[in-house]
């Protein structure tokens, strides 16, 4: 079966499927003799050599599936084995070539930035929705469909409940897995999977829930089970990859952590990059403020960070200088927790100011670990949220941003993150310059009070426009790493163009078309 479109999952034995898609087989579970523990084992081959041999898992329906992501052109096998190594099942496929963008993966010019599996430039634009697998969460469809016209690219979800713990992997007496639970998790991911193949769902396997990494540490079969079947079950769809905890440490206090707990996290780290056949991505999130301390692990993709205040984007460009990986803002403000004054204007400069010091930002709404209780906790579409009153449009120019890129058609691959080009005053002009420095980017901010503008403050900005701007014009100098170019203003409240001038001068002072913020981008002639 093709687990990417509804539409192209017509053909009956899965008798073709799409390069960058995933290919499944199944069984029954008597003629499989399948138990949880070791269901059957399957083997895909394509004939130029690749091969992958992964687990199945079980369903609440009795079935037995094993699952393969799909990398290659041409004509697949597979070969199915139960517990004691009989065959029951063979088979082949043939894998078409699609435009489909595939799983995540760091780009091969600069570990720093991401791609997909076709090759094309992924922009992080992230969202936290921990509860979005949650069952007894109706709104998930709104969510998702609404997700993507907003324009996220990721989003951060835990395979845990309401109460925060993980319950819901669980029967009531924790003696197996809850196969209808995972059966609901696997129905969400592929409704995303098949109607939005290119935004990444980050999974948190056990969320927050400390007793259960605990129970991990200790060697507990259940929670090692969980994990397992959480990777023969997800690794091989397009859109997942994993965060394996979140927020660590948090039990001890700010900053806090034991050598225990980052002893588990290693271990379970190591784990989940032996048991994942695809080459899935793996984080974890510590607590806030704390510095990232897995990016030396080898099993560690990305360096996820939680701070607060970042529109200068200060512990992204720190953490940068830890390792040649990517860094994530995914936990900053959020619009109904530490909420700015003025959200749409703060998220927009803290993905601007994200983005241009060189890392990929993430957004937070409501408050997603709780139910919903008609405030602000719990899961619904961004733009029901908006009308209804619960937020206050703050991603609402994200759009925009990327609007920025497909008309310019830059990708920051290798970009290189240089407040020095603009003054050194990141709080008022944050800029970045292209690796052969014939491109200049510059966020001109223009706030109506610059303490208002603080790392840890928004108080000041006394406006209710959307901009959160000052009615003045801003005059600001860049200094180029060339000399004639081409100066073009682009507004990241509207995502409309305003006019082009000249430059003669390395040395360039510029005065902004009109009030409020402007991207300034500068190429040389």
């Amino acid at each position: 079966m093709n687990l990417q479109t509804r539409s192209e999952a017509k053909l009956s034995n899965g008798s073709t499927t799409l390069v960058n898609g995933a290919h499944e087989v199944s069984f029954r579970k008597e003629e499989a003799g399948a138990d949880n523990e070791l269901p059957i084992q399957v083997t895909f081959r394509v004939l130029n050599g690749i091969s992958h041999t992964v687990r199945g898992f079980l369903t609440a329906s009795g079935e037995v599936k094993a699952r393969c992501y799909v990398t290659e052109q041409g004509r697949w096998s597979w070969e199915a084995k139960n517990q004691e190594g009989r065959c029951i099942g063979m088979g082949d496929f043939q894998a078409l070539a699609s435009n489909l963008p595939g799983k995540l993966a760091l780009h091969e010019n600069d570990n720093r930035q991401f791609r997909y599996s076709n090759g094309k430039w992924y922009l992080h634009f992230g969202d936290t929705s921990y509860l979005y697998l949650d069952r007894d969460e109706s709104r998930w469809k709104a969510y998702i469909d609404q997700a993507a016209q907003a324009g996220f690219t990721k989003i951060r979800t835990s395979l845990c409940d309401s109460s925060g713990s993980t319950a819901a992997l669980f029967d009531p007496n924790r003696k197996g897995l809850d196969l209808e639970s995972w059966d609901e998790f696997d129905n969400r991911i592929l409704y995303a999977l098949e109607r939005y193949p290119h935004i990444q769902l980050q999974l948190i396997p056990f969320g927050s829930d400390w007793s259960e990494y605990q129970k991990y540490g200790d060697g507990d079969p259940l929670s090692h089970l969980a994990i397992r079947y959480a990777q023969e079950r997800f690794s091989a769809l397009p859109n997942v990859h994993w965060c394996m905890a979140n927020h660590t440490g948090v039990e001890n206090g700010p900053g806090e952590s034991t050598s225990a707990m980052d002893e588990i996290i290693k271990r379970m780290g190591a784990d989940m990059r032996e048991g994942d056949q695809f080459g899935s991505l793996i984080t974890l999130m510590q607590d806030r403020f704390s510095d990232f301390r897995f990016a030396d692990e080898r099993w560690c993709n990305i360096v996820s960070i939680s701070h607060i205040g970042q529109v200068t984007g200060e512990a992204v460009l720190k953490h940068r200088a830890l390792a040649n990986k990517p860094v994530t803002l995914d936990e900053d403000r959020s619009e109904c927790e530490d909420p700015p004054q003025f959200p749409r204007y703060y998220f927009r400069r803290l993905f601007w100011g994200t983005l241009l010091s060189g890392g990929h930002p993430t957004y937070i709404g409501l408050k997603t670990d709780k139910a919903y209780d008609d405030h602000r906790s719990g899961i619904q579409g961004y733009y029901d949220a908006c009308n209804n009153g619960r937020l206050r449009k703050g991603a609402h120019d994200f759009l925009h941003i990327r609007k920025f890129f497909l008309d310019t058609g830059i990708i920051l691959v290798r970009w290189i993150p240089d407040d020095a080009m603009s003054g050194n005053n990141p709080l008022l002009v944050k800029s970045m310059r292209s690796p052969d420095n014939n491109e200049c980017i510059a966020y001109v901010a223009n706030p109506d009070a610059h303490n208002g503008h603080s790392p840890n403050r928004l108080e000041g900005l006394h406006t209710d426009k959307i901009s959160g701007a000052s009615e003045t014009f801003t005059t600001f100098t860049l200094e180029l790493p060339f000399s004639n170019g081409t100066v073009k203003w682009f507004s990241p409240a509207s995502g409309e163009w305003k006019g082009q001038t000249e430059t003669t001068k390395n040395s360039t002072t510029l005065l902004t078309p009109a009030p409020e913020d402007w991207v300034v981008w500068v190429k040389r002639k």
